[in-house]
């Protein structure tokens, strides 16, 4: 009887830490979200960023204080920039799919690039892809192989973009496009619909229409090769050519980016464009712009990085402005990781031009300068 009693005693406490434990192991089995689309080889991931911008210039009052700006035009102001998602999955062999979503204010610009007014969501890319071997082909929305800089607000060493972003290079294309590995170098053809804007230098269709829906025939034929040396150096070289009858002007890009990680510290990228813009009508003469960027991006601790960024752009028979000019832009910014996935960044930023191009209040001036700062959190 006594042996029975220990054993059943056992038994019975055995039971009950059984029991206790029960909770935990069905708490730690449950996997999360990212957990159970990761087993599938579906990514998720996401941020939201918002700024303040301040203007030295006086306030526009016809529209956007601080000129030849997209994503950063408005003054004494706070801006919910982008809360993006990326739902993905893209396999290095096999069919696979992207969508990316951006809502806020940068989505305006978006929006209106496609030809769907001033939306303040866009669907930025939507695309499917299959890869076989070393060549990939992807069908639908995705963004352009020109520039250094991106819309991804958690991609650029800077707050505020270039003069090259939109207003010479491209942002997105709706087409196809297609892609070979050869080892460390990569080569591109696409052919997407018509016009890829260029926001301040070729006079837009209609008012909040930066480029138009594609209502003709004609199609933007890309052509690019990139390659990466070494895994501190890349070059990258891409054209785009377009014959758009709905504006009407015939369009071409030229694009190249190179990027060296000089030291563990220390990174020089340098961004050249050309484009010539030739429009069908008599009398006006063909655009050129040629634009030059160099970025030195230099990490001062573990959680502090600086960015120095200078840029000249000469427009010669500007469609905008209506005679030769010039721009040169000289930007410094500096970012702190706060916590892993949250950075604070500050931004003093100065333009200046040859001719009166800046919008000053009531009157036009040759320089524009403004302080801004951003909070990014990524998830």
């Amino acid at each position: 009887m006594c042996e029975r009693s220990v054993m059943s005693k056992y038994v019975g406490l055995l039971t009950a830490a059984g029991l206790a434990c029960l909770p935990m192991m069905s708490s730690a089995a449950a996997p999360t979200l990212t957990e159970v689309l990761g087993a599938s080889g579906v990514t998720l991931d996401g941020y939201i960023s918002g700024s303040y911008t301040y203007s030295f210039n006086d306030d526009n009052p016809a529209g956007a204080d601080l000129q030849f700006r997209q994503f950063d035009g408005n003054s004494d102001s706070f801006d919910l920039n982008q809360a993006a998602f990326t739902l993905a999955k893209l396999p290095a062999q096999g069919a696979g799919g992207l969508v990316n979503v951006i809502a806020g204010e940068d989505a305006k610009a978006l929006s209106a690039a496609y030809g769907d007014g001033v939306q303040n969501i866009n669907v930025t890319q939507a695309y499917l892809q299959y890869a076989t071997g070393g060549l990939t082909i992807m069908g639908g929305r995705f963004v352009t192989l020109a520039g250094a800089e991106v819309i991804n607000d958690t991609q650029n060493a800077n707050i505020s973009r270039g003069l090259l972003f939109t207003n010479v290079q491209t942002l997105v294309h709706t087409g196809v496009r297609a892609s070979y590995k050869l080892g460390s170098a990569t080569i591109y053809g696409g052919l997407s619909n018509a016009g890829f804007g260029g926001l301040a230098f070729v006079p837009p269709p209609a008012p909040g229409n930066l480029l138009g829906p594609d209502a003709d025939t004609q199609k933007t034929v890309e052509l690019g090769f990139s390659i990466a040396p070494s895994a501190k150096s890349s070059f990258s070289l891409v054209g785009y050519h377009s014959s758009d009858n709905t504006i009407p002007v015939e369009e071409t890009l030229i694009d190249a980016v190179f990027s060296l990680q000089a030291t563990d510290a220390f990174q020089f990228v340098l961004n050249a464009d050309y484009r010539v813009s030739k429009p069908d009508a008599a009398g006006v003469d063909d655009q050129k712009v040629m634009g030059l960027a160099a970025y030195g991006n230099l990490k001062l601790s573990d959680k502090t990085r600086g960015s120095l960024r200078l840029e000249y752009v000469d427009i010669s028979d500007s469609f905008v402005l209506g005679d030769d000019t010039n721009g040169q832009s000289y930007t410094l910014t500096l970012g702190h990781m706060v916590a892993s996935n949250l950075e604070i960044l500050g931004e003093v930023r100065y333009d200046t031009s040859d001719d009166d191009v800046f919008v000053d209040g009531a009157s036009v001036e040759d320089n524009q300068g403004n302080v801004a700062v951003k909070a990014i959190y990524k998830f």
